[in-house]
Order: structure tokens, then C-alpha cells, then sequence
């Protein structure tokens, strides 16, 4: 066995011979956030292993708890991988994962750690490959100070309120893109409480939803510039739009899906709202379609006309792709176009179907083709018009039979929702 430990990078690397004459297999553990991660939030890390031997490796499962003083607190996670690892070829891994405040207190005045192994197999042998991975505790360098609008709250560090001088109409934008959503979809979040964006340390992610949408404090200051400089955050919105799937249980089945679920609320938010005299730039840009000035400020409408409308072409010219492998955009731009066929009133409806649903005590389908069915069963009924041949050009999974069976099981034919 060969060990070695780079602590001041927080890397651990680990290798291991197998009994196998020559062959070597290293594993390279990495926290993407060296910084340290929030306590209860997330950060990212990334699991390399290479195989420098004669001989091709099976990695077979992995492991992975947390462990404070020496102990170790929680339940483990991992599972079983069973991916070849080809002789002279590498394997990378990436993770997220959550360092629980337990986790952080516990090991204070020290670090957390993540501790965990790789079964490798070679031959008829299989091999251990230990890692460790030190995680600090992330804390922003100043107080949070809480602002509080109608139906949002911001608390961001201190210092940026200082120069930020359209607080109020920063608050009565994002307040009017709630309203919004909740016009469209007639839901109203955790029981109608504020929502607050929330400044955090840095994360894997620009910012991720929830009744606090945490803001990774690297893209906060450009932000609230944008927002002076009459720019809408495209992402703010995007995070209240994934809070109103109160009900996506019934209609979302993957990662795509969840993301064009928030962008068709915020574009119905861009559209509607009362205070139009916010812009975006045309930073976004559809694939064949680029813009001839990325400084452009456009509008909501345009937003919608010249960037989500304009998806799908690749996907639609590639005999070769299959529904499951549309990306979020592509997605959107189905929908997005059948609402500009049939107007925002119709989807309206959809929403609030599934409440009526919800209500009554049934259950959503479990497979996502049975999902899609009942999406087009609902706006079938909504629209008057019989919408399979148009979900079957896009090679969505559906039939007349799949979307008579959806009608059926959920009664869809006794009556609109109320």
C-alpha cells in the first residue's frame, strides 16, 4: 500500500496495488469549495480515480460518512457503482453534498471531515481505497442585515446596502413576479410567508431554491449593479419560479423539467407584471440564433420571442435523439409555443387541475411517461384541441390510448377546476 496526504490543498490522495502483478489504481479526493462550506449548506467534491496498471478495474461501490473528533456522526451514503475502469484510463466523480450544523459544531475548534472508501476490483481481487476529505466551516466576513418587501425579504451582508440605490424598486419588482406566479399558478408558497433570498458563503451553485433561497455571495454584488442599472435578475426570478412547484410532484420527472418549470413562471412574470420598464440583456441566446449586440436591453416579450421560442431546432432535425435527452430550454420552447397558440388562461387551468387533483386525495403518476400523458390529457381538455400528433412530432411518449387512460384514472372529463 502508498499513502500520501496533501493537507494545506485539502487533498486526499490514495493509492493501492493490487495483488495483481503491476497493477496500480490512485484515488484523488478534492472539496471543490477549499474555502470551507456553510454549516447546513452545500459544497461540491470530486473523486478521480486513475488506473495505471496492465490490468482493466471495475469500480464496485463506494462510501462516505461525516466524522468530527474522531467520530463519526450520522449515517453513511454512497452505493454500489459497478463502472469499468479501463487500464490506463481515469474516472471522475462529482459530487454535492450538505455539511450538517451537528456535523460543524461537533468538530469545532477543529475541521469536519469527510471520510469514505472506493472498492475496486481487479481480477478476482478487490481492493479498499480509502480517502479523506477536510471541510471548514464557511462564514460570511460581516452580519446579515433582513429588508422586507410584501412578499419577499432580502438579507444580504451590511456593507451592501450602502451603495445599492434601488432597494425599493428592486423589492416591488421581484414582490410583482411573485404575484404573478401565483396569478398563474394559484398557488401561494409555504403557506404565504416571505420568502427571503439569503446571502451564504459559496456554494456549487450560483443559488439554489427553497423558503430561503441562499445566494452564493461571489455573484451577489454584480447582481444588486444589475439591479441599479434597471438589469432584472434573471436568476432571482428563476428561484421564486422553482418555489411556486408546490405541486410538481404531478408534472416534473427530472432535473430538465424542474428548470423550464421555473423559467415558464418567470416568463410569465416578465410579460405581465405592471412595472415594465425593467431589461435584460441578450446574454441569452438560442443555438443558430446569435444576438447581433449582447449589450441589447431587451424586454420580458422579448426575452420570451427571441430566446425561449427559438429552442428545440437541433433537437427536432436529430432523428437520432429521444424525448428523455431534451434539455431544459428545449422543453420550454414546446410548451412556450403551445401558449402562444393558446394563450396563458389555458395554462392557468393546467395548474390549478392539478390542485383540484391534489385536493381530492390522488396521486401522481409515478412514471415520467405517465406524467407527460396527463400534461397533454389536461391541455388537450384545456385547449378543445386533440394535442398528440403535436406532442408525438416532438417524440414525447404519448398516444391517444396513453392520454384516454390519463382523462380516465383522473376523472378529467366531470368538470373544470373551480
Amino acid at each position: 500500500m502508498r499513502y500520501a496526504l496533501v493537507v494545506g490543498s485539502l487533498v486526499a490522495l490514495v493509492g493501492v496495488t493490487t495483488p495483481t502483478a503491476g497493477a496500480t489504481v490512485t484515488l484523488k479526493a478534492e472539496n471543490r469549495q477549499p474555502k470551507g462550506w456553510a454549516a447546513g449548506g452545500w459544497g461540491s467534491y470530486r473523486f478521480t480515480l486513475r488506473n495505471d496498471g496492465p490490468e482493466d478495474a471495475t469500480i464496485v461501490k463506494w462510501t462516505a460518512h461525516w466524522e468530527a473528533n474522531g467520530k463519526q456522526i450520522g449515517d453513511p451514503w454512497g452505493g454500489d457503482i459497478n463502472q469499468p475502469l479501463p487500464s490506463g484510463k481515469e474516472v471522475t466523480r462529482d459530487e454535492v453534498g450538505e455539511l450538517p450544523v451537528e456535523v460543524a459544531n461537533a468538530a469545532k475548534p477543529g475541521l469536519a471531515a469527510m471520510v469514505g472508501s472506493f472498492t475496486v476490483r481487479q481480477g478476482s481481487s478487490n481492493a479498499d481505497l480509502a480517502f479523506r476529505i477536510e471541510v471548514p466551516e464557511a462564514v460570511l466576513p460581516e452580519p446579515l442585515r433582513r429588508i422586507a418587501g410584501k412578499t419577499v425579504e432580502l438579507e444580504l451582508m451590511e456593507s451592501r446596502f450602502r451603495d445599492f440605490q434601488h432597494l425599493q424598486r428592486t423589492l416591488d419588482w421581484v414582490d410583482q413576479c411573485y404575484s404573478a406566479m401565483m396569478d398563474l399558478t394559484g398557488e401561494k408558497p409555504f403557506g404565504g410567508k416571505r420568502m427571503v433570498f439569503e446571502e451564504a458563503p459559496p456554494h456549487p451553485w450560483w443559488a439554489y431554491a427553497g423558503e430561503h433561497m441562499i445566494l452564493n455571495t461571489d455573484f451577489v454584488g454584480q447582481t444588486l449593479k444589475d439591479f441599479d442599472d434597471g438589469l432584472i435578475s434573471f436568476g432571482w426570478i428563476h428561484e421564486v419560479g422553482h418555489n411556486f412547484d408546490v405541486l410538481g410532484r404531478w408534472y416534473i420527472w427530472n432535473g430538465p423539467s424542474a428548470e423550464w418549470q421555473a423559467n415558464f413562471k418567470l416568463c410569465y412574470a416578465f410579460e405581465t407584471i405592471p412595472d415594465q420598464s425593467f431589461r435584460i440583456k441578450w446574454t441569452f441566446q438560442a443555438p443558430g440564433y446569435p444576438a447581433p449586440d449582447p449589450n441589447t436591453r431587451l424586454t420580458g416579450h422579448d426575452l420570451v420571442e427571441r430566446f425561449f421560442l427559438m429552442f428545440g431546432d437541433q433537437y427536432m432535425v436529430d432523428p437520432s435523439r429521444t424525448w428523455d435527452t431534451l434539455s431544459s430550454d428545449e422543453m420550454h420552447s414546446f410548451f412556450q409555443r403551445l401558449q402562444r397558440v393558446y394563450g396563458w388562461d389555458v395554462f392557468k387551468r393546467w395548474y390549478r387541475t392539478y390542485r383540484r387533483l391534489e385536493d381530492a386525495g390522488m396521486t401522481p403518476p409515478e412514471k415520467p411517461e405517465e406524467k407527460v400523458s396527463l400534461i397533454a390529457a389536461i391541455l388537450s381538455k384545456e385547449t378543445g384541441v386533440d394535442l398528440v400528433p403535436t406532442f408525438q412530432r416532438w417524440r414525447f411518449p404519448v398516444t391517444p390510448e396513453s392520454v384516454k387512460a390519463m382523462r380516465e384514472r383522473y376523472k378529467l372529463d366531470e368538470g373544470r377546476p373551480g
